[in-house]
């Protein structure tokens, strides 16, 4: 049989990573020959959590043998996945984010929740299947919950995502789950001396919304002041990239993770007249303070999708 290939969306966050790495642990159990292969680099945040569980990080690839078989995790955007994705056979979806214009070639498995993090839904298969999860599995699962969901400070959050993290708790014995937290956080925001290319793509997706192609990137951080002092050179770069990827509008969101706070940078008028419209906010020298907005998935692409569909 040929190997299955299971990876994570492009520009990945700490989420798509750890529940790449454990559903293809879990798959080996199940003695499928199965290789997990990244698509870009992990973040900082990410790179602190291998380091921690002494794990390593998948090899990083640019395509793959024709036809294999592959497995998406937290994403089902094209845009978003490997470039010549009508190439192979989708054999499974896992996610939690609006399904969009999706298609396959032939039949497959889905597994998809409204919940915060894809490594919820991932818990609830492994529950359906008595899998037993050991120690560093529950740990690297609550990390990924808890970095979605800003320490349960996103709205995506919901009672059963800290649910899960209290039962996955119960096998990892992590003794306290908020300075653990601050600690992933701090990592995620130690950026150093970054290039301000690889700054703006640590969390960046791109939409098509009713033909209007858009790119946004979010930077969460418990030191906005870093990417805020380096708004000339984002600006610049947000430029390039427009015109590079034939884009429509961009936006570039620094989300204070502890003032729950969210500075988004504006270029243009047209991406100005959509701030406003949106969310009422009017831009001053670039910047729009979009207040305590800080999802993409729940209260960007939603409202988003809405007005471009009017």
């Amino acid at each position: 049989m040929a190997k299955t290939y299971i990876f994570w969306h492009k520009n990945p966050d700490t989420d798509t990573i750890l529940s790449s790495i454990v559903y293809w642990e879990f798959l080996q159990s199940k003695w499928v020959d199965i290789e997990v292969v990244a698509l870009w680099e992990c973040n900082n945040e990410t790179k602190f959590l291998l380091n921690k569980f002494w794990l390593t990080a998948p090899k990083i690839i640019d395509t793959l043998p024709a036809w294999s078989k592959i497995i998406l995790v937290d994403h089902n955007e094209a845009s978003q996945s490997i470039d010549n994705l009508n190439d192979f056979e989708i054999v499974w979806v896992i996610d939690h984010h609006k399904f969009w214009s999706f298609s396959t070639k032939s039949p497959l498995y889905i597994r998809s929740e409204a919940l915060c993090s894809t490594c919820s839904v991932i818990y609830n298969i492994f529950k359906a299947e008595w899998y037993q999860i050991s120690k560093t599995t529950a740990s690297l699962m609550i990390s990924a919950i808890l970095s979605d969901s800003l320490l349960y400070k996103s709205p995506t959050t919901t009672d059963y995502d800290k649910k899960i993290v209290e039962e996955l708790n119960k096998i990892a014995w992590i003794s306290n789950i908020e300075e653990f937290a601050m600690d992933m956080f701090n990592a995620k925001s130690d950026l150093g001396d970054i290039s301000i290319e690889d700054l703006i793509k640590i969390d960046y997706k791109e939409f098509d919304f009713n033909g209007t192609k858009a790119g946004i990137w979010v930077i969460e951080t418990v030191n906005p002041t870093y990417s805020m002092n380096r708004k000339q050179e984002i600006l610049k770069w947000l430029e390039e990239i427009k015109e590079k990827n034939s884009l429509d509008i961009v936006f570039l969101s620094i989300v204070d993770i502890l003032k729950e706070k969210n500075i988004t940078f504006v270029l243009w008028d047209k991406e100005k007249q959509v701030i406003k419209d949106i969310y009422g906010v009017d831009t001053f020298d670039n910047m729009a303070d979009l207040g305590n907005i800080l999802s993409r998935k729940k209260q960007v692409v939603p409202q988003f999708t809405e007005y471009f569909n009017k």
